[in-house]
């Protein structure tokens, strides 16, 4: 007879948490689950975790589009067609899930006010991939691995490598945990400026809605539509194909200056790309 698989966001939302918002409460249950499984060092290992918590972990071809998904008795399925990296977060994403049932069973009404349960409601996917990022990467470990080494495109790569994470999936965090001495862009050849961004400010997301870049107060951004010429390394990035690092001068909303920047080609569904990492400092 199968063993029956107890939800462990259960456990974790049996007892009132001093959280101040939606984020808190997801970065706890991450922590939780590393704790509890005793995965506490880089690279994490999700398949420790699927084992301690009695997650079956099924790959098969999924709907295009679908990258995973988890069932009410916590079977989890994962599209076989996707690259490693992208299963894995898709791993950590679907754990994050698992927080969401329990909410729905009324596990936390008894000290859970309305208004964060709303939220969290509300926010559901974006902070369950908030939540993957803090299980894949957790910040106090992330933090002291990264500064190993000066922030640079190669020492991301190798982070990425050794974390068995996509480039992209490290660079936001390397931002994420310290943004006053990065940016990252994305960019894209011929991008319209017609096309509807949900953000008051015109402002991406890499994850997420694009609402969830709009916080308070916020001095600087990356323009939605924003040109680079034809003489610049990022440019030359896209057209090449080559990864490129040099000084440019820098003209954006909060952001104007003489700045060092590393480019790196990509392609998306054949499309060539850049990314583009911008040292602030």
């Amino acid at each position: 007879m199968e063993q029956h698989r107890r939800n462990p966001a259960l456990a974790y939302l049996q007892h009132p948490q001093n959280v101040a918002s939606p984020e808190d409460l997801v970065r706890g249950y991450a922590h939780y689950l590393l704790k509890e499984a005793g995965e506490y060092r880089l690279p994490i290992k999700l398949a420790a975790i699927s084992r301690y918590f009695n997650f079956p972990v099924h790959y098969r071809q999924l709907p295009e589009g679908d990258r995973g998904c988890i069932t009410d008795d916590l079977r989890i399925y994962l599209n076989a067609a996707d690259r490693s990296t992208v299963q894995q977060f898709t791993l950590a994403h679907e754990f994050m899930e698992v927080l969401f049932f329990a909410l729905k069973e009324g596990a936390a009404d008894d000290w859970m006010s309305d208004p964060l349960f709303e939220a969290l409601q509300m926010r559901k996917e974006v902070l369950c991939d908030a939540g993957a990022a803090e299980l894949l990467m957790p910040v106090p470990l992330f933090r002291k691995f990264v500064s190993q080494s000066p922030i640079s495109l190669q020492w991301a790569q190798e982070i990425a490598a050794y974390c068995r994470l996509s480039l992209t999936a490290i660079l936001r965090r390397i931002v994420e945990t310290d943004p006053s001495l990065l940016a990252l862009v994305m960019w894209r050849y011929k991008h319209s400026p017609k096309q509807f961004v949900p953000s008051m400010i015109g402002q991406g997301n890499l994850f997420g809605s694009m609402d969830e870049m709009d916080p308070p107060n916020l001095q600087c951004y990356i323009p939605r539509d924003k040109s680079v010429p034809l003489t610049s390394s990022i440019y030359r990035a896209f057209v090449e194909g080559v990864a490129t690092a040099d000084f440019e001068e820098i003209d954006l909303v909060g952001i104007r200056g003489f700045y060092f920047v590393e480019s790196f080609p990509y392609t998306v569904t054949g499309e060539r790309q850049v990314m583009s990492l911008i040292h602030l400092k």
